[in-house]
């Protein structure tokens, strides 16, 4: 048996990982905005077609716009169409401090289905996207998870082999095309089982130790 490699790159997904999010919430505030038609909601928002073409980029954020004002009877501007759109996300604070203190031993990026207006969004609100070294993202590449290449795009970017990788992502079927393209993956189960997983992969280290550490490094800076 072949050992393994050092893991030389870390890929953390964003939803349900670093922000947490409810779909059927989302559809709620939907209807209400919509002046409550559930059943035009429900067919549009449960689209896989949709889906698939919002992540992959072939649906630009006004064109969404306008399905949502010619399907739904949306009635507000775009800026109020952006804020329903993507003001849903709640952070996960464990999650992020784990990020932080793993970019301080190892390059760490994004691997996520996402689209443009969640991205721009997030990038504007949320502290992690200065943590990250790059971004592999469905929308810019054309490309989604579980599919094996959007994988191979996050290996190529980082310039590693995938047994130097390691994937976290909430979803089973993401994790296990991150296997099957050599990658090593964990799901995620909340950020104090993540924590125990990291510590045994050597990518962070005990709290104490950490703090100590990051308090010798402000002291030879300074």
């Amino acid at each position: 048996m072949e050992p393994k490699l050092a893991i030389k790159a870390v890929f953390f997904d964003i939803g349900n990982v670093l922000l947490r999010f409810d779909p059927a919430e989302v559809k709620r505030r939907i209807i209400a905005a919509v002046s409550r038609r559930p059943l035009a909601v429900f067919r549009l928002m449960g689209s896989m077609r949709l889906a698939e073409a919002v992540e992959c980029g072939r649906v630009k954020p006004l064109e969404l716009y306008r399905l949502f004002r010619e399907k739904l009877g949306f009635q507000g501007d775009f800026k109020a169409f952006r804020r329903l759109w993507c003001d849903h996300f709640t952070l996960d604070r464990g999650a992020q401090a784990l990020l932080k203190r793993v970019s301080r031993r190892r390059p760490v990026y994004l691997l996520s289905n996402t689209n443009r207006l969640h991205y721009e969004f997030i990038r504007r609100n949320y502290a992690f996207a200065r943590y990250i070294r790059g971004a592999i993202l469905s929308y810019r590449l054309g490309l989604r998870k579980p599919g094996a290449a959007i994988y191979e795009a996050a290996l190529r970017r980082a310039r590693v082999r995938p047994g130097e990788a390691l994937f976290i992502d909430d979803m089973a079927e993401n994790v296990e095309g991150a296997r099957r393209a050599g990658m090593r993956a964990l799901r995620y189960g909340g950020a104090k089982k993540l924590e125990g997983e990291l510590r045994r992969l050597g990518l962070v280290r005990s709290g104490l130790r950490e703090i100590s550490s990051a308090h010798c490094r402000a002291r030879q800076r300074g």
